[in-house]
């Protein structure tokens, strides 16, 4: 009987013939994981699941924690190997329930291997009525008090009591590189999280307007991307100063369109880092009509002077969702406090909502855009923010 982690594939187990590409991704993104814990070999995998063998002693919650941290996967449970017998489980299920209170009860039987004489339900039958006999509780197959699972597998089986809820979405790695506009608020940093949910290794691109504004948002923004790159287990910074752009776009063009010419000239900034990372896209924190630059003929316009992709996957939502969101992630606590946005530096009382894009590009030709493009690449820093030492060093390798 060996101690061990169940941890069950989301999305990619409806993949054809590219679930293989899929899988091995996710194993290795497991494996990087955990790798101050444990060794890559006692990480293995099958269809549709992946075992992760754990030591005598080992701090199981904190791998269970990051288990749940890894996208691709649907649940996570605890439990052990054992031989394929009727008795070994009525066993095995019996020592998971001790000192346990509860009324109704279920098994959960999967039988991929059908070299196993019993059917699901006949193992279901013969274990629950071995426990409900023993506890003295019944069986509830809609809403049990407690659940036993038991996984059929390649000649072994699988037991376990609870199931802690993956993150779903595709292992991150599948889906190329994108880089995206990171501030100190709510909304972008749920918006990195979610195409990272989609398989995307998201780097961060932060413009901030030192020292005209306080160290705060940048402070923010590291936070930030510490808890981001729990997720993905290494997330790049590129801070960027931008007030000197800022400033020349105030002295060349009128005030209510400042914001949109922000938005564009960060496009540009970003879309060069994303050249430099061979990112395929850009991601924006943005949901439209949220604020003035977000009406939906702003963001045409904003849109314009990129040439990649941009990606907005709050488009669609509230604020409320949003901060929802936050906390689940953990960037929420972060995020509300006070900080200096960049755009809040120099920004309009009146923005305009509806740029006319005649009016923009007029402006636009005022300003030596390559020059000024070339100037903020060159003051630019990276930083890099790594889920453990162990994952800093694997990745350098």
């Amino acid at each position: 009987m060996e101690r061990v982690i169940i941890a069950h594939h989301h999305e990619i187990t409806l993949k054809g013939e590219n679930r293989g590409f899929f899988e091995r991704q996710l194993q290795q993104n497991i494996r990087r994981s955990l790798g101050d814990f444990l060794p890559a070999t006692s990480i293995g995998g099958g269809y549709g699941r992946s075992i992760i063998y754990l030591p005598s002693r080992g701090d199981e919650k904190r791998i269970l924690e990051r288990m749940t941290r890894i996208f691709g996967l649907a649940n996570v449970g605890i439990g052990y190997k054992i031989p394929q017998d009727i008795q070994t489980f009525c066993e095995i299920a019996e020592s998971l329930l001790l000192d346990r209170k509860f009324e109704t009860l279920k098994v959960d039987t999967r039988r991929p291997d059908k070299r196993f004489p019993y059917s699901s339900m006949e193992v279901n039958r013969q274990v629950g009525e071995y426990l409900c006999n023993r506890f003295g509780v019944r069986a509830n197959l809609s809403h049990p008090d407690e659940t036993i699972f038991i996984e059929l597998v390649d000649g072994v089986a699988y037991i376990y009591r609870t199931r802690l809820a993956g993150l779903g979405g595709l292992p991150v790695g599948v889906s190329g590189k994108l880089v995206a506009l990171l501030s100190a608020g709510f909304d972008s940093p749920v918006a990195s999280w979610m195409m990272m949910r989609r398989g995307a290794i998201i780097h961060g691109v932060h413009f901030h307007s030192m020292p005209y504004t306080g160290v705060a948002s940048v402070d923010q923004v590291r936070q930030l991307a510490r808890v981001l790159a729990q997720y993905q287990m290494r997330m790049k910074l590129y801070l960027v100063p931008f007030a000197d752009v800022q400033q020349e776009i105030v002295l060349h063009s009128p005030p209510p369109l400042r914001i949109v010419l922000y938005r564009r000239m960060m496009l540009r900034i970003a879309e060069s880092i994303a050249v430099r990372e061979k990112a395929e896209g850009l991601v924006t924190g943005e949901s439209v009509g949220q604020v003035a630059s977000q009406t939906l003929r702003n963001i045409r316009v904003i849109d314009e002077a990129a040439t990649f992709p941009i990606l907005r996957p709050l488009s669609g939502t509230d604020k409320e969702e949003i901060i929802a969101l936050a906390r689940k992630i953990g960037t929420h606590d972060i995020s509300r406090e006070p900080y200096d946005d960049c755009c809040s530096f120099l920004a309009p009382r009146n923005p305009e909502t509806k740029a006319d894009i005649h009016l923009v590009r007029q402006a636009e030709g005022l300003f030596d855009i390559p020059a000024i493009l070339a100037k903020a690449i060159d003051q630019l820093r990276v930083e890099e923010f790594f889920l453990s030492p162990a994952s800093q060093t694997e990745l350098a390798e």
